[in-house]
């Protein structure tokens, strides 16, 4: 096994030494911790959110969007029994 030496510090710095030739390989990294909502994504639509609303995708737009009610033509709900 390789004699290696690294350091790692806060400021996402990554040194690493290795005293054959051998390569140093990263086996997994982590780039801070993130918080994202839905209308972050690139692909939603969140206007018209309010409480009680739903997400239904939109072809035509190709985006999430927020809705109160459910008119699409292909919309099929199969319920349970109440």
């Amino acid at each position: 096994m390789a004699n290696l030496k690294a350091k790692i510090s806060s400021q996402t710095k990554l040194k690493g030494k290795s005293q054959s030739q051998q390569n140093i390989v990263a086996q997994s990294a982590k780039i801070g911790q993130f918080d994202i909502g839905l209308g972050e994504l690139s692909n939603v639509d969140t206007a018209g959110q309010t409480d009680g609303a739903v997400m239904q995708f939109n072809a035509t737009t190709g985006k999430y969007e927020i809705t109160t009610q459910l008119e699409r033509q292909n919309l099929n709900i199969n319920s349970g029994t109440y």
